[in-house]
């Protein structure tokens, strides 16, 4: 496969690229979940969810779920919502074999619940993760207007 979930450490798990990625190109290109432990996977709210509007959060199918977030993220959102209702990750620089695939959780979360205390390890590490709401002039500084949730530029 072109992607492998493994752990990262001894309670967490991630997804690392298994083959190179050039900037601009689609790392993963994720759907809603169709397990049947989430019989409807628009209507959660858990640490694995992502939200897709004001009012939605969606879990999306694997390896997506398992996406941890970084400061300094290598792939990105892309601005609208995919053909599966879910989000696209688009390289940010190019991806090396081997690499952890992370993108920024304030790039789709209004407001993060699940915890708060960021320990991605990047240089430019904020030191929390709130949400868009409590950093929008540092997220829109640092994207552009472009790898943010289409919902949160209305």
């Amino acid at each position: 496969g072109k992607l492998q979930i493994k752990k990262v450490n001894s309670d967490q798990w991630g997804v690392f690229a298994q083959r190179p990625y050039t900037k601009g190109s689609i790392v993963i290109s994720s759907n809603l979940a169709t397990d049947t432990e989430q019989p409807n996977p628009k209507a959660t709210s858990c640490s694995h969810a992502i939200q897709t509007n004001w009012n939605e959060h969606i879990l999306m199918d694997l390896p997506a779920q398992f996406l941890n977030h970084s400061c300094d993220p290598n792939i990105g959102v892309a601005i609208k919502l995919n053909e599966g209702q879910s989000y696209d990750f688009v390289a940010l620089r190019d991806i090396e074999a081997g690499e952890e695939v992370r993108f920024d959780y304030e790039t789709t979360e209004y407001q993060v619940g699940a915890f708060e205390d960021c320990m991605c390890g990047a240089d430019i590490c904020r030191g929390t993760v709130k949400g868009f709401k409590h950093n929008k002039d540092v997220i829109l500084a640092k994207y552009g207007g472009k790898n943010i949730a289409g919902y949160l530029m209305e």
